[in-house]
């Protein structure tokens, strides 16, 4: 089983929502345990309203304690998922390290604005001392804003990010209300879903260069 970490030192990056579509549409394809370790517990809470429908049964959603993440993962591994998403804390809090040391690659969300980007370097510099190979991905993106291109060529500077942006759409945020993603939610043609697709199918690519893991 591998592991893929979602985090970042800004609160409202996004990180929740990331966490759910990428463990949602991996898991069309592999068995996957979506791992909340978020003290706001938002994974958790999608993850409840999800339950009341018997059809959305992937993937599986467990609270875990940061502290406690490798017995999570033990078990988890034990049990026969493929891969793990986890929802990280978005403060450098107790057990954050142990999270993002468990991690096979972390991604981090980032918008497009100054304090993120400031925050950013905080993310990176919990990265690297986890000793772990780490994307960028700009999330809630205004359409045609000047300041997302302004964003992807400052984060280029500092490690890998993903030419695909996920737009601030209301069909994300609509989606989760009752326990969905986009892609469940929304046309396969709209553009919410197309990003969601296109985002991972860069980063397994991305990731596969890497060796980071073989992912399916």
């Amino acid at each position: 089983m591998k592991t893929l970490a979602i985090y970042s030192r800004k609160g409202g990056s996004g990180k929740s929502t990331v966490s759910i579509h990428l463990a949602v549409v991996a898991s069309a394809v592999q068995r996957v345990i979506l791992v909340d370790a978020d003290p706001q517990a938002t994974t958790s809470a999608w993850g409840i309203e999800r339950s009341n429908n018997q059809s959305l049964v992937t993937p599986l959603v467990a609270r875990c304690d940061p502290g406690s993440i490798a017995e999570v993962l033990d078990s988890a591994r034990a049990a026969g998922f493929e891969l793990a998403v986890v929802d990280c804390p978005p403060h450098a809090t107790a057990g954050t390290m142990e999270l993002l040391k468990a991690a096979d690659h972390i991604v981090i969300p980032v918008q497009a604005s100054m304090p993120d980007l400031a925050a950013s370097q905080r993310s990176v510099a919990m990265a690297r001392a986890a000793d772990k190979p780490f994307s960028f991905v700009v999330n809630r993106a205004s359409p045609r804003a000047p300041e997302v291109e302004q964003a992807l060529s400052t984060l280029a500077t500092a490690g890998p990010v993903t030419p695909i942006t996920l737009g601030d759409r209301r069909a994300f945020a609509r989606a989760l209300v009752d326990g969905h993603a986009v892609t469940e939610f929304a046309p396969r043609s709209s553009k919410a879903v197309i990003e969601v697709q296109a985002y991972w199918d860069w980063l397994k690519a991305h990731m596969k260069e890497q060796a980071a893991w073989p992912v399916v």
